[in-house]
């Protein structure tokens, strides 16, 4: 009896050394040209992230770091200067990077996991649309006329681009879609603010992954965060299809919706307040080129009509305030400049269903949307006529 007790303590006590042992996880590798710099573990939820671990690299830039997970998991390894490769871990796996100081985030090699490497393949991929889209733009910035064959010819490039990505990224959630890996196919980005699968039809993709998570990985807290995400971005597009509807509805009737909005000096100052005006009522942003351009365009019509009855209402779509009003004083804006300061979450925007910037709507003096998107000698034509 006693040699029995022995045998299951003993039994019991292998089988707790193995199963922690079997849950730790390593991810090791060299980064060349990267030596003495420190390197940043963050585990990543759906939309946010948890620092993990900082580590000094060795001196031929080589490191290793040793995790604790109870569950497959996505992480992050941020360097100094914020270039990130992505990971999903394994309870158990030894994973090995290869990559350089250049190359760190979007050229890279990893071994010991087959959902890193299916990470890495769409983030190489996604690199590569990055870089043609940005050529295409370069391009398109040294036509001069906007209506000639070759910018047919560029605008028709960019969208075959985003087509291109758009698949492959919805071939790999097909064939991926019970792997975790699949969660950091549906968030990747174009930019900081871009899904590539941002559009409302594309929330079946997000419905569908989760779907097959809750069968392959019903804990995980990835799984989890998924579902309660895809609530939450319903909502929004439910909600954004309700104001949608309010817009078509005050067309109908005036075609406006008031606003009140602080200015600089935290005055609110409403939209309707300007009636007997002609207002240029104007989204942007001062951290976005296209806008900033176009505001500068616009300074020439503002010094030409505004002594006749013309006035801006001027919404930025910011979240800093002092980026803001930096670049207010830097470019003269000099019309109403109003912010609710709380970009991505703006009401106005979200009213007015302003879905790219710059946006523009011209309204007379009745307070009344007669006309979008005007700039340069369109709105100078129109202000001939509205004033």
């Amino acid at each position: 009896m006693k040699r029995d007790l022995l045998y299951l303590i003993g039994l019991v006590l292998l089988i707790a050394v193995f199963g922690c042992s079997n849950s730790k996880s390593e991810i090791s590798g060299v980064i060349i040209g990267e030596e003495d710099q420190n390197l940043i573990l963050e585990r990543l939820d759906v939309n946010k992230t948890f620092v993990i671990d900082s580590i000094q690299l060795g001196s031929e830039g080589s490191f290793s770091i040793k995790i604790k997970n109870e569950e497959p998991e996505l992480y992050i390894l941020r360097n100094n200067e914020g270039a990130i490769i992505n990971l999903l871990v394994s309870p158990g796996d030894r994973i090995f990077i290869e990559t350089s100081h250049e190359s760190f985030g979007h050229g890279y090699r990893v071994e010991g996991s087959e959902e890193s490497e299916g990470i890495r393949t769409l983030v190489e991929h996604l690199h590569r649309t990055r870089n043609v889209l940005d050529s295409l733009q370069t391009v398109a910035g040294s036509i001069e006329d906007p209506e000639s064959p070759q910018m047919d010819l560029i605008r028709n490039a960019y969208g075959q681009a985003f087509i291109k990505q758009n698949r492959f990224t919805i071939k790999y959630l097909v064939e991926n879609m019970g792997s975790l890996s699949s969660v950091y196919a549906l968030y990747q980005k174009y930019d900081g603010e871009n899904l590539v699968l941002g559009r409302e039809q594309d929330l079946q993709y997000f419905k569908s992954v989760a779907d097959s998570l809750e069968i392959t990985h019903p804990n995980s807290s990835l799984t989890l965060s998924l579902r309660a995400d895809i609530e939450q971005r319903e909502a929004r597009f439910k909600e954004a299809a309700q104001v949608s509807t309010l817009m078509e509805m005050a067309g109908e009737e005036t075609g406006l919706l008031d606003l009140s909005i602080p200015d600089r000096e935290g005055k609110e100052i409403s939209l309707s307040s300007l009636k007997g005006k002609v207002v240029l009522l104007t989204f942007w942003a001062s951290g976005h080129n296209n806008s900033i351009e176009a505001m500068l365009q616009l300074k020439s019509t503002y010094n030409t009509y505004h002594a006749r009855g013309f006035e801006v209402y001027a919404i930025s779509l910011d979240n800093n305030k002092i980026q803001w009003m930096s670049a207010i004083d830097f470019n003269e804006f000099n019309w109403i400049n109003v912010s609710e300061l709380s970009y991505p979450n703006s009401t106005a925007a979200l009213l007015y269903n302003v879905s790219s910037l710059p946006a523009t709507f011209l309204i007379n003096r009745e307070g009344d949307i007669v006309a979008k998107n005007l700039l340069g000698r369109n709105l100078n034509t129109w202000l001939d006529n509205l004033i």
